[in-house]
């Protein structure tokens, strides 16, 4: 399997895939991942409440990342991410 390939298939098993799973999605996967319309993420990541990065003009997002967003109840204020992506890096 090539690390590098992307599939648009990706089932919510991508979050608990361990060391097979991507190091950052794309905004596709992460909608799929969360269930989640494009617009709804979008306004979500735009505000900061969830975490991502920027990546030249695109979008990723981390599956941990993603994971510890809805098992914190999937908070919508500003600068959610921000705390959040601090919580997973202290690990």
């Amino acid at each position: 399997m090539n690390p590098r390939s992307t599939t648009t298939g990706t089932s919510d098993s991508t979050l608990n895939a361990g060391s097979q799973s991507a190091l950052l999605v794309s905004v596709p996967q992460a909608c799929n991942l969360l269930a989640m319309g494009r617009r709804r993420l979008w306004e979500l990541s735009n505000c900061n409440a969830i975490p991502s990065r920027k990546i030249g003009k695109s979008r990723r997002y981390c599956p941990d990342e993603l994971r510890a967003w809805v098992q914190a109840g999937c908070p919508t204020g500003a600068d959610a991410g921000t705390r959040i992506r601090k919580a997973v890096a202290r690990g």
